[in-house]
């Protein structure tokens, strides 16, 4: 049982490992994640592995090895973009400018009275 359990070899749909889970008693996420480190192809959307906060969770079992065929490859260029790109308004840089400030005035109070003990 557990992380040692055979799962059959085949080809599984999410679907599949969902049944296969619930049948053995299995966590089917956890199930998912498991068999991902045994694949020999994987076949998923592309920006799970593309975009960071997605990639850690999913696509961090998958060996350095691993093989990976993009299909629909023209919009790749746009998701890279998207999944790497922040968005800043006036207000938000406002509020970073006053906290670095204050940051700033709370860093040189502290330099001046650890000066003042040390010259004691």
């Amino acid at each position: 049982r557990g992380s040692d359990s055979v799962v059959p070899s085949g080809i599984y749909a999410l679907d599949d490992l969902k049944a296969l889970g619930q049948e053995q008693g299995w966590c089917p996420y956890f199930l998912a994640r498991h068999v991902i480190n045994h694949a020999k192809v994987l076949v998923y959307n592309y920006q799970y592995m593309l975009d960071p906060k997605v990639s850690r969770m999913v696509s961090a079992e998958l060996e350095s090895e691993s093989v990976v065929v993009f299909d629909e490859a023209h919009n790749i260029d746009n998701v890279c973009i998207e999944a790497l790109s922040v968005s800043l308004d006036a207000r938000a840089l406002d509020q970073s400018a006053a906290s670095v400030k204050d940051l700033g005035d709370r860093v040189r109070k502290m330099e001046r009275q650890n000066s003042a003990r040390l010259s004691e």
